[in-house]
């Protein structure tokens, strides 16, 4: 495997992860404030509004947290690829 294909995986890996722990923190603030689990925006007694609302708001901060978990994944590969250990790792990895 290709150095830059292991740390691409790496950095996308750790974005997913963001994505998926915002939504759920999302969730969990929603049913903290309000008292209720969100509605669902398949609901056909939820309104258009509502929905959109919900779907705005969790589409955002998945969104935010993705480029900040990328990013964040970005640095820490950079600062590892310095180190000797880092090295070690790659070159037991390549053929």
């Amino acid at each position: 495997m290709r150095e830059d294909r292991l740390w691409s995986l790496l950095s996308t890996g750790v974005a997913i992860a963001a994505g998926v722990t915002a939504r759920k923190c999302a969730v969990k603030a929603y049913e903290r404030q309000m008292g209720k689990p969100p509605m669902d925006p398949d609901d056909p007694d939820v309104q258009w509004r509502d929905a959109l609302v919900w779907g705005a708001a969790t589409g955002l901060l998945a969104g935010v947290a993705r480029v900040v978990g990328r990013r964040a994944g970005q640095e820490a590969v950079r600062r590892v690829q310095g180190t000797s250990r880092a090295r070690r790792m790659l070159e037991k990895l390549e053929p």
